[in-house]
């Protein structure tokens, strides 16, 4: 992820700059800020997101 911050699906129902991808069964939440990625929220693929 940090080599290539524009992976993922943007998620602007999350915030501004959120994006989203899986690793495994875990979907990473993370945003770009000030040229570090900054890791929103880690949750278990079963989850339904709009939940969180």
């Amino acid at each position: 992820m940090a080599k290539h911050p524009d992976v993922g699906d943007t998620r602007p129902e999350f915030g501004d700059g959120i994006r989203s991808t899986y690793i495994g069964s875990y979907v990473i939440f993370f945003r770009q800020v000030e040229g570090f990625l900054e890791i929103v929220r880690v949750i278990r693929g079963e989850v339904d997101a709009p939940q969180i």
